[in-house]
Order: C-alpha cells, then structure tokens, then sequence
C-alpha cells in the first residue's frame, strides 16, 4: 500500500501574509487620504506603478532561477 504525503502549504508564511496585510492598510488609507484631499487619482498611479514594479522584478527573478537551473 502506498501512503501519499498531502502537504497542505500556504501561499505565504504567517508572518509575510501579516506584514502584506498591514502594507495592503497602509496603501488603503494613504489613498483614501489622498482621495479626500483631492489627489486621488496621483496616488493611484503611484500606487499602480509600484505594484508593475513589483510584478517586473518578481518575473525577471523567477526567469533568472530558471536560466541558471538549466544552465
């Protein structure tokens, strides 16, 4: 008989998720702030460029541990 190992992992440790759903509020309230204020639409595109920013690094490390692993 085989045994088959379920592993059940999240997405994220506790501690990430924790510290990504306080800067999630950050951004939530600065832009709610920024909304009140009037400069609403700026800190979205501020907000919208970080995330790309983000999205970029994050593909190009993942491209990266590829092309090393087959290199």
């Amino acid at each position: 008989m085989r045994i088959v190992n379920v592993h059940h992992a999240s997405s994220l440790p506790p501690r990430t998720r924790r510290a990504v759903m306080v800067l999630l509020g950050i951004v939530v309230v600065t832009v709610a702030c920024a909304s009140f204020t009037g400069h609403g639409a700026d800190a979205l595109a501020i907000v919208a460029a970080a995330i790309l920013t983000v999205v970029a690094e994050e593909m190009v490390r993942t491209a990266m541990r590829t092309w090393l692993r087959t290199v």
